[in-house]
């Protein structure tokens, strides 16, 4: 009877679960005390029952990037010397697989990862093998740094790279799309300094791209002539394969409202020309489609109105049917209740709901003479800003050019437009300028002339590049006509020499903006086609300015979010912009709202009731805790909150509500998620958030 009760009892006590203090617990990150640290896999790697690569494993091929914890890590001598192994485990509850070899794996400290910005206008990023070598160039005065980085580009241009030369790898010339030839580039370490007297990072990076035959070739400049070969490839040069293929879109977004029929109407007249030339270049023609939408107030609030916004072109168009679309497009005829428009709305339908053509260069371009409602404003149908715009049409490759008509009568309404316009057309590519021109009201034939000098900027620089003409693909120098798309006869009047070089002309400015964006276009749009592919397999020092002209970002911080991770955001600010709006209108601190509206709040309600700042709520996903950047968000108390005005409440409440809507957006549009490993569910496919859109 006794030693039955043993066994028992034995068996009772191994049925036992264990408890939360007796699990295994990961290695946390250096200096913090509860984020863990992870390691990502590299292609082709294998996770092994004990350390020793002979033996027998657990898992092999695993998936590229695929994240796990890390429970035993490797000495800082090993990690040097790319030896030693890792204990790795698929949760943060102890479930621990097995080792994998230190080269199989790069540590990621955070979710964030780098995400080379538009090529257009700034020198490749150079990727250094020693730290001490790129800290020098940053800290040498401007002459004696540009001199010596020139160098090493000449060195690299020439294909010979000596022997102790200092570069690993080099970024592609032609520009690399995130979201078609994914790479990922985890930061390991940073340190900020000074460059050139601005703020910079010295970044320790590895480089890594998705599975593939190649994804394990190291990108090592004085080893792989075939990478080295391939990134030195022009920019601005396709393939003739790939030019006749050139295709491009234009979208006309347009207030209708009563004061723009005039625009309308010599914007119809625009197009009918360039019908006209296009007929003696059927190529062009063919390849060029047209669209226009209309906004204005939202018809919810307004509904004599008519619409809010109006796509005319579900299909977008050839020049000579499109002529006929933009004939039909009228303006409304009962007014709005101020001058403002919903001009957000316009922007943010036309770039997300358009048709636009399988593998187009989009182009928008805004004619409006008012500015757009505020963020909050009940007129703000979007609930947009033009930093989330701007940012989906980056994420979407849409270039804008704005068009902003000043009316006398509306003075007081200029700045707020043009800072508006300037925000939304500071295109990538085009390094701190804006695609924004503006004229008066009461000079119509200067707005038509401007149209025209845009429209036929588009159209020749398609002309010239699928005909393989790259001078002409830089576009016509001023007081030269627009030759080499259509017979003489049939060509607008030259632009107009400047004569005072320090202030061009409006037509002369006007081609210049149009021809800054339409090449930059045309970079990202040859990267695409051409596959180019980010450097991969190394481990290497780089800085995210411009070692040239630090004032050019040569790399932007993104946060590689999936799509579960996305909806567990967008939860959390709808509970804090909940909390935000009740403290406001009954008085309570903000802490005391967010406990009573927050559906998280049951779990722990004394992490909201006893907390300082949002981060230490527990409501923060653990994805975003810990990131090295400065978020308004996660350092938000009472003192703060009550200190504000109920105008700096809304503001705060109403940039949330912004972020909220580019994430939806993001979320319900195919384009840009990538798939880490096939067989991956749909939410766990990741988008490489930018920086700017992080609460």
């Amino acid at each position: 009877m006794f030693k039955k009760f043993l066994w028992l009892l034995t068996i009772f006590c191994l049925a036992l679960p264990v408890s939360a203090e007796e699990r295994r617990k990961p290695v946390t990150i250096e200096g913090k005390s509860i984020l863990p640290l992870r390691i990502l896999t590299r292609p082709f790697s294998n996770i092994y029952t004990q350390k020793d690569a002979s033996g027998a494993t657990v898992q092999e091929n695993v998936p590229a990037f695929q994240p796990f914890y890390v429970y035993t890590s490797p000495s800082a001598e090993d990690l040097e010397l790319q030896e030693g192994w890792y204990e790795v485990g698929q949760d943060n509850r102890g479930g621990v697989l097995g080792w994998m070899q230190t080269k199989d794996v790069l540590e990621w400290k955070q979710t964030m990862c780098l995400a080379y910005t538009h090529p257009e206008g700034r020198s490749p990023v150079l990727m250094f093998a020693n730290r001490r070598p790129l800290a020098d160039l940053t800290m040498a005065g401007e002459e004696v740094r540009t001199k010596e980085v020139e160098k090493l580009y000449a060195v690299i241009d020439s294909g010979l790279i000596p022997e102790g030369f200092p570069i690993r790898s080099v970024e592609p010339k032609r520009a690399v799309d995130i979201s078609t030839q994914f790479y990922l580039l985890p930061i390991l370490a940073f340190e900020e300094l000074e460059i050139g007297g601005r703020e910079g990072r010295l970044l320790q990076l590895a480089a890594a791209t998705a599975s593939g035959p190649d994804a394990r070739e190291s990108t090592d400049i004085s080893q792989n002539k075939d990478y080295l070969t391939e990134a030195n490839l022009d920019a601005a040069q396709a393939s003739e394969e790939a030019r006749s293929q050139m295709k491009m879109d234009v979208v006309f977004v347009s207030d209708t409202t009563v004061s723009m029929r005039p625009y309308i109407k010599a914007t119809l007249d625009v197009i009918k020309q360039v019908a006209l030339n296009l007929g003696g270049d059927p190529a062009t023609a063919d390849a060029l489609r047209f669209g226009v939408w209309g906004y204005r107030d939202p018809v919810g609030l307004i509904p004599g109105i008519g619409y809010t916004t109006n796509n005319y072109t579900p299909t977008l168009l050839p020049s000579e049917d499109f002529v006929n679309v933009l004939a039909q497009v009228d303006v409304t005829k009962v007014d709005s209740d101020d001058y403002a428009e919903d001009v957000f709305s316009g922007i943010n339908d036309a770039i997300t709901k358009t048709a636009w053509t399988d593998e187009a260069i989009r182009f928008i371009v805004l004619l409006g003479d008012a500015p757009g409602h505020d963020l909050g404003h009940k007129y703000n149908a979007s609930g947009h800003s033009t930093q989330t715009l701007r940012a989906i049409a980056n994420d979407s490759s849409v270039y804008l050019y704005t068009m902003h008509i000043k009316a006398p009568i509306a003075k007081k309404y200029h700045e707020s437009a043009e800072m508006q316009f300037r925000e939304l057309s500071a295109n990538r590519g085009m390094q701190g300028e804006s695609a924004y021109s503006s004229v008066s009201s009461k000079d119509l034939p200067g707005f038509t002339q401007i149209s025209m000098v845009i429209t036929h900027k588009i159209t020749s620089m398609l002309s010239a590049a699928k005909q393989g003409n790259t001078d002409q693909t830089l576009g016509p120098k001023e007081g030269t006509r627009l030759s080499g798309m259509v017979p003489e006869s049939a060509q607008p009047e030259a632009i107009p020499a400047a004569v005072d070089k320090k202030a061009p002309s409006a037509e002369a400015s006007a081609g210049a903006l149009a021809q800054q964006m339409v090449k930059a276009a045309m970079v990202d749009w040859i990267g695409k086609q051409s596959g180019a592919k980010a450097p991969r397999d190394i481990v290497a020092w780089a800085t995210d300015k411009d070692l040239i002209n630090p004032e050019i970002p040569a790399m932007e911080v993104r946060l590689l979010m999936s799509k579960q991770q996305l909806d567990s955001l967008n939860t959390i600010l709808k509970e804090i912009m909940a909390a935000g709006l009740r403290g406001r209108i009954g008085g309570e601190d903000f802490f005391t709202a967010l406990q009573a509206t927050s559906a998280m709040a049951s779990r722990d309600p004394n992490l909201i009731k006893n907390a300082k700042t949002i981060a230490d709520t527990g409501l923060v996903p653990e994805f975003l805790s810990g990131l090295p950047y400065h978020s308004n968000l996660m350092s938000m108390n009472n003192d703060l909150w009550m200190s504000w005005s109920i105008d700096e409440q809304d503001e705060f409440l109403n940039e949330l509500e912004a972020k909220v809507q580019a994430y939806q957006s993001i979320h319900d549009r195919p384009e840009g998620w990538v798939t880490l490993n096939p067989g991956d569910d749909p939410d766990e496919h990741v988008y490489p958030v930018s920086l700017e859109l992080l609460p």
